[in-house]
């Protein structure tokens, strides 16, 4: 049996007043931890204990940021996570180094994009509008609410300080770095007024049916800076065939949208290479650095063969790694529900999978578990 898992669930039993779930089933960890969906026969919820969740994310800023996400967007044509409770455990309940975080949240419709590329028009459109209305709320609540304000001309820094550390390596081809250093300094390419954005936009936090985005999650990222950032991660989730056609519903979708965001999204798609690279600098991992070097030679001789003309989009970067971290004395946040948990049980129903198991432990066979 799933041990985590179905501590997991016992945890949750006492999180929510009224709530007592009699089922329970293990979904996908989707980078985060051990998850779990609860049902009691009238509601479902999920519930995640965060032991992959990056340290750097305040949980408890999910709430405030759906708060500020309901305030903002009351017409939005997609949804995010609302949170309904959240407690912390201590470490040796789930044999971690650090207390674990639990929350629990109503479940979200539709399925994260996952590693399937985004290669139909319909959906490429419908995360380029979802994108241009967290893009075109005025940013004040944001700021007040005590999330970061990421003025152009400080980005700009950090990004020329983050090529000369890659240039410190050796590793980045000549022409590549004289490209990015050349685009990186136009002046006009950061006159923008910074905008609400996501920040965290990747294959887990955006969910799909087969036609549209029905929801978001990661929205404790939310942020006053370029939109240009959205825009990049977004594209490295489609076909580069259905690329044009994201970029340009953003434009006719947000039309007062800077001239340069576009630019700056295709620049920053590139950059994520590098990214990489200085990330496996750091940590001293050297397969990496050799992988990244050789991704950053290759699309070297892709932008700058005499021969060819220019790709449309850059090579994918590498994905987020996980980690892992966990009694009672919940707070409740919301009993409200503003998703419907129907929808959003279906969808997590269909990735049912069994997490963390054991070696030593037996799987039920039913998939269906009672604590």
């Amino acid at each position: 049996m799933n041990t985590k898992a179905l501590k997991l669930a016992a945890v949750a039993a006492t999180m929510l007043e009224g709530f007592s779930p009699t089922e329970w089933i293990p979904l996908p960890s989707l980078g985060l931890g051990i998850r779990v969906l609860l049902d009691d026969g009238q509601q479902q919820l999920v519930a995640t204990a965060q032991t992959s969740l990056d340290r750097s994310a305040d949980t408890g800023s999910a709430a405030e940021a759906a708060r500020i996400y309901d305030a903002m967007y009351p017409h939005a044509g997609f949804t995010w996570p609302h949170l309904r409770a959240i407690t912390e455990v201590e470490a040796d309940y789930f044999g971690t180094s650090a207390p674990i975080t639990v929350t629990l949240i109503e479940p979200l419709p539709g399925a994260p994009v996952s590693d399937q590329a985004i290669a139909d028009v319909a959906r490429a459109s419908s995360l380029a509008q979802a994108l241009a209305t967290l893009h075109s709320a005025a940013p004040e609540s944001i700021s007040e609410a005590g999330f970061p304000v990421e003025d152009p001309s400080r980005f700009q820094f950090q990004i020329l300080e983050r090529l000369d550390q890659a240039a410190a390596t050796g590793r980045v081809p000549a022409d590549l770095l004289q490209h990015w250093e050349e685009e990186f300094e136009q002046v006009s390419l950061w006159r923008f007024l910074a905008t609400p954005i996501h920040g965290a936009i990747d294959e887990t936090s955006v969910y799909t049916d087969q036609e549209r985005v029905l929801a978001l999650s990661g929205i404790e990222r939310l942020r006053v800076s370029d939109p240009a950032i959205d825009l990049a991660a977004a594209s490295a989730l489609i076909d580069p065939a259905a690329v044009p056609t994201f970029f340009s519903e953003y434009r006719n979708s947000r039309p007062r949208a800077d001239e340069h965001v576009i630019t700056r999204a295709e620049l920053l798609a590139e950059f994520a290479v590098l990214d990489w690279l200085l990330e496996a600098v750091d940590s001293g991992d050297e397969e990496a650095i050799q992988d990244a070097g050789e991704l950053l030679s290759s699309f070297n001789d892709v932008l700058f063969a005499k021969d060819t003309a220019e790709p449309s989009a850059a090579p994918p970067g590498p994905a987020d790694a996980d980690n892992d971290d966990a009694t009672p004395g919940a707070v409740v946040l919301s009993e409200e529900s503003e998703s419907e948990p129907d929808a959003g049980l279906a969808a997590e129903s269909e990735n049912v999978i069994d997490e963390d198991t054991e070696p030593d432990e037996t799987e039920p066979t039913d998939g269906i578990h009672r604590p």
